[in-house]
Formats: C-alpha cells, structure tokens, sequence
C-alpha cells in the first residue's frame, strides 16, 4: 500500500488491518474485506522479501453482493453478436479471434485457458490484484497464453453491428482505455 512508502521495512511490517481501513476511511462494511486484503498482501511480501518460507497468502473468494453489482453497458445490445453470457460448445466459432472473458469465478478462468486451443488472443480481466483462484488454477493461467488484467473492470461494449470493442476502468491508474476485441465472455451462474 501506499502507506508503506518510505518506511523502514520494518515499520511497514507493524502496519495492521486497522492501519488500512482507517486509512481509506470511509470504506462500505461491504467493502472492508478490501484493506484485510491489503495488510495480508504487505505482510506476505515482506516475508517473501525477507526469505521467509510459507509466505502465501489464502485469498477469501467472496461473491459479489447484489450491492457490488453493476451494469455493463452495451451488453444486452451485443449478446449474439459477440456477447456471451454462457459456454459455447463449439469453440472453433472463436479461432484466432480476440476473445475478453470477464472473472466470474474458476469456471470462467477454466474457460479462458480452454479458448487458448482455438486462439492465441485470449484477454481475461479480474478486479483481483495477481491472479485469482485455486493454486492449481493459478499456476496454469501463469503458464498460459492467456493475458491477466488486474485490477480492472468492463465498463461498456462497443461496436456497429457486432462487438468491436471494449472499454475498461483500470482501479491502479484510475484510467479508462478502449480494447479492440471480437468476442465478451461474461458467465453467469
């Protein structure tokens, strides 16, 4: 965190999940989970960096509350035409296209690694800060062609008659950049 910026190693090591939801003050209940993230990821880098073993740390996998939902636009405009919202069986409809998939959950990271078979163009976007997940998931996703973006999130779908586009809200940078995509994969349960 930004918190830890010119301590002594440390110092930062003391920093609390107190430390950080006073910090980001006024945090919703439902988002506090956020700074238990955030002190756990500290402490667990500077393990790491001191050497320490058993330094990973166990992320919560927490479903998204009706309160945290948001609408996409664009989405219902494009399903069919380069919007999905469920599996295809047939994933040579996606060869050597630019496929985005939306983390929904390991199903659709699984999905994501499935398409790599069909294109070497598969972008997966996640609000997470590395890549989220079981271990096993993790580690084929690093070693996979699929392209993680963290800490980010679909904002709108773009195109005339079929998707051409994205638009995505990076958290890190508090930016919005366009990606030029063919295919959304948003699955739901």
């Amino acid at each position: 965190t930004t918190m830890a910026k010119g301590m002594k190693v440390n110092d930062a090591y003391e920093i609390s999940r107190k430390d950080v939801a006073e910090e980001l003050d006024g945090l919703p209940p439902i988002k506090m989970h956020c700074s238990n993230l955030a002190a756990d990821a500290l402490k667990a880098a500077i393990d790491n960096y001191r050497g320490k073993e058993d330094t990973y740390v166990e992320l919560e996998h927490k479903r998204c509350e009706a309160s945290e939902l948001k609408i996409v636009l664009g989405i219902d405009e494009f399903l069919g035409k380069g919007v999905y919202k469920k599996k295809v069986e047939d994933l040579s409809e996606f060869r050597d296209k630019r496929v985005l998939v939306i983390d929904t959950g390991d199903e659709s990271l699984e999905y994501a690694l499935e398409l790599t078979n069909y294109t070497g163009r598969v972008i997966a976007v996640t609000s997470a800060k590395s890549v989220p997940g079981s271990e096993s998931l993790r580690k084929k996703i690093k070693m996979s062609d699929v392209k993680m973006i963290h800490q980010s999130d679909l904002l709108e779908v773009m195109g005339t008659d079929d998707v051409e586009k994205v638009k995505i809200h990076d958290f890190d940078e508090d930016e919005q950049y366009e990606l030029f995509v063919d295919s959304v994969i948003i699955l739901e349960d």
